[in-house]
């Protein structure tokens, strides 16, 4: 019998890996397009230009694409190791670019595929710069066709060409890679151009950065088009999002003290206008600054290129003005959390509601949708702006002595106020702006009730009389002359409403006509009252609004504080060895003390973020309810310590709430929790206990805070759940007061009888309730439902 022999086997690799592979990880031709674009990105070009040829062609034999940028290009060497070899580490070994230090975005591995995905034919062709100060350029044509099935990838290759350049005759030699793409594999349509530039808004204002040593400053990146059969085919994508915001706004700085203001927005059209100022230090210096509002899209010129969530996604790494002078950048200005034009803040304080007086002349002229001396708190927020600023070399700001900043001085003071008082201008359009809106809008639907009562056919008079009121008052509210005191839309809506009914009753009984009149008053008695106790409401949150700025300026000045916390502890436990050991206790205490204060800032931060931020988090969802739970408790639970207050919880691992927004179930938690506390802490003697329990029910879910307060009588029950009615039975806040130390009273606040009316809509919203329910052992619980 023959000894068995060993031998040894491998893996290896079917050429038909390459087509699977790039049909899996690449599904979309404007995909494909898009992480050749990261790719560049990561190359450190400062520009990347694509060229599209025919590609609407239904015969895509002659179509081409290339792709050209000015990045570092590659050498031999890392087209055979990087673009060449399938499932490379190059990015789990070189997370950032080497020249400008960027972090790359470009997924592992995906350009090769992309450019299979794309055409069946590739030409490379890319310069890079050796470390003798020449330049190797390789060329190398690729046929995906030549990858067949049953045959290893291995045996299949291709020629390349290699030129070296010395650094004697590079003169007019730079660096890049151009990829050119032929025999697409299909067409392109308009609505696919359209998705690759949307698809790529973020990475089109990509802004100069400086990341220090030993990285250079980053100039930005720039995708330039040249595709002339899409509407859209030709120049840059960054001003293509200029044009797409709401409206863009440029000035410019005159010699002669004049600043002058484009302003191109939509459905107000171009509007100019020009104000003076007597500082000559800042003539030459010219501006753009474009409006991104981050509710809806609704508001943008162009949806096709900028969607809601691009625009959130741009407002977070790249909002803010920044400032160039002589064309290069102020790195110190400018950024999502660099406020430097006191933007937030300004809306804080009392004067900052109205326009400044340099506009007093606009307060008759422009028909705006809010109070005057209230405009200003519907402006923008520094996070909503992305623009610049470009100061001539010549003007008079100096840097200061750290070369970072400019010198804190009258003229930089100055600086600002003209940029502030620019985007006040831009703000009083806005406003404009959005009551033309509602002007059209309401003529719209006043349309289609006359056309769905049957009202529209001219034979009544009466009926048609509120229609051109409305008519006459939508088109004064597109021009600058439009009067102030014109009728509120919802008094219109009402009168129309009135007109059409008595239309309607004239073909009723003379018997019957006064049951009808006394209907139609009664219903337009209960719609105005509804709306009176609406515009109640309406005018607290407007004051609550100028109390939310107050705590976003806060929220961002303890972020700032808690960095230094946490770096101060650091620099004590660092030093820790060198301090005497009868003092290394005390330091210790020190820093222990220094890490919860951290942790507890921390905390509150998040319930700040949650409520502030405008980007996150805003589709629906089911939300897991423990993790909600968790957060909120934690973040009271100093407050809840210190009066020794038990806050337990029983909330299932696995209970999702309905899809809903995250910030809906924070808000119904958070009322009830800190409802309870103060309950509890106003409560002398016995028990101090706080129960959250949640369970899963038939429909949905079910949420109960239990606590052992000072109580509610049960007449009283109901009225809590009302608008603008906090304390009903007046046994909560008094002695809360007494109970609490100032700060913490202070902390929880007197209440604005909103919570438990915000947790009702909020539970009725998804078809449930909430309700004040009868329980053993406890002084007081609130149940909320919440069906799927």
């Amino acid at each position: 019998m023959a000894e068995p022999s060993e031998q040894r086997l491998t893996f290896t690799i079917d050429s038909r890996l390459l087509e699977e592979i790039g049909e899996n990880l690449v599904t979309r031709n404007h995909v494909a397009v898009g992480e050749l674009v990261k790719n560049s990105y990561d190359a450190d070009a400062t520009e990347v230009l694509l060229q599209f040829d025919d590609v609407a062609a239904s015969d895509t034999s002659d179509s081409e694409i290339a792709v050209i940028d000015d990045g570092s290009g590659m050498t031999l060497e890392e087209v055979r190791d990087d673009f060449m070899r399938i499932a490379t580490t190059n990015k789990l070994r070189n997370p950032t670019s080497e020249k400008f230090g960027r972090e790359k975005v470009g997924d592992k591995g995906i350009g090769r595929f992309a450019c299979r995905r794309l055409a069946d034919q590739l030409e490379i062709e890319t310069t890079a710069k050796l470390d003798d100060g020449g330049y190797q350029r390789t060329t190398l044509d690729i046929d995906w066709r030549d990858y067949e099935s049953d045959q290893e990838i291995e045996d299949v290759t291709f020629p390349v060409t290699v030129r070296e350049i010395p650094e004697a005759e590079a003169d007019s030699i730079s660096t890049g890679t151009r990829l050119r793409l032929y025999n697409l594999q299909e067409s392109w349509s308009e609505r696919d151009f359209n998705t690759l530039r949307r698809n790529m808004a973020t990475l089109s204002v990509v802004q100069e950065a400086d990341r220090g040593n030993p990285f250079e400053p980053d100039p930005g990146f720039e995708i330039r088009f040249d595709a002339p059969e899409f509407d859209l085919g030709e120049g840059t994508l960054s001003e293509q999002i200029h044009d797409a915001s709401w409206g863009c706004l440029e000035g410019e700085i005159r010699r002669d003290g004049t600043v002058s203001l484009d302003l191109d927005a939509k459905l107000i059209g171009e509007q100019s206008y020009s104000f003076s100022h007597s500082n000559p230090g800042l003539a030459g210096t010219t501006f753009k600054i474009s409006y991104l509002p981050l509710d809806t899209k609704e508001h943008y010129r162009d949806s096709q290129t900028l969607n809601i969530t691009d625009a959130r996604d741009i407002s977070d790494d790249n909002s803010g003005v920044r400032v160039y002078k002589g064309g290069f950048r102020v790195f110190s200005y400018g950024g999502p959390d660099d406020d430097w034009l006191n933007i937030d803040q300004a809306k804080t304080t009392h004067a900052g509601r109205s326009p400044d007086d340099t506009f007093e002349d606009l307060q008759g002229e422009l028909d705006l949708h809010t109070d005057y001396d209230r405009v200003m708190l519907s402006g923008p927020s520094n996070r909503n702006l992305v623009g610049e600023v470009m100061i001539d070399s010549d003007a008079e700001l100096t840097m200061a002595s750290n070369r970072e900043d400019f010198r804190e001085d009258e003229l930089l003071d100055d600086l600002r106020e003209l940029l502030r008082l620019s985007i006040q201008w831009m703000t009083l359009q806005w406003s404009h702006y959005k009551a033309v809106k509602s002007h059209q809008e309401l003529k719209e639907q006043t349309e289609e009730f006359i056309e769905a009562t049957g009202g529209g056919s001219g034979t009544e008079p009466d009926s048609s009389s509120d229609t051109e009121s409305i008519d006459d008052d939508t088109s004064s509210a597109g021009s600058v002359s439009s009067s102030s005191d014109t009728d509120e839309p919802v008094d219109d809506a009402i009168d129309l409403i009135e007109g059409v009914a008595d239309t309607a009753t004239r073909t009723v009984p003379e018997e019957d006509r006064d049951v009808s009149d006394e209907a139609v008053d009664a219903a337009t008695r209960v719609i105005k009252q509804t709306i009176d106790q609406k515009e109640q409401e309406i005018d607290f949150f407007r004051s609550a609004f100028s109390v939310n700025q107050v705590v976003f300026s806060f929220s961002h000045e303890l972020r700032s504080m808690v960095g230094e916390l946490s770096t101060n502890a650091g620099q004590i436990e660092a030093a820790m060895d060198d301090i005497p050991d009868e003092h290394r206790e005390d330091f210790e205490g020190t820093v222990e003390n220094l890490r919860e204060m951290e942790d507890r800032f921390k905390s509150q931060m998040e319930l700040f973020g949650l409520f502030m931020e405008t980007g996150d988090k805003t589709e629906a969802t089911d939300v897991k309810v423990s993790d909600v739970v968790d957060k909120v408790t934690e973040a009271t639970e100093y407050i809840a310590q210190y009066y020794s207050v038990d806050v337990t919880t029983d909330v299932p691992d696995l209970l999702r709430s309905p899809p809903m927004f995250e910030s809906e179930l924070y808000s119904i938690v958070i009322n009830l929790v800190t409802n309870s506390i103060k309950a509890v802490g106003s409560v002398s003697s016995g028990e101090s206990r706080i129960l959250v329990e949640g369970t899963k029910i038939e429909d949905g879910m079910r949420l109960r805070v239990y606590d052992t307060g000072v109580g509610l009588p049960e007449d009283e029950a109901e009225q809590a759940f009302q608008p603008l009615v906090s304390d009903p039975a007046n046994n909560l806040y008094d002695d809360l007061s007494e109970e609490m130390p100032e700060g913490l009273s202070d902390q929880l606040g007197r209440g604005t009888g909103l919570g438990l009316s915000i947790v009702r809509n909020i539970a009725e919203k998804y078809d449930g309730h909430a309700k004040f329910v009868e329980t053993e052992d406890w002084t007081t619980c609130v149940e909320v439902v919440l069906n799927e």
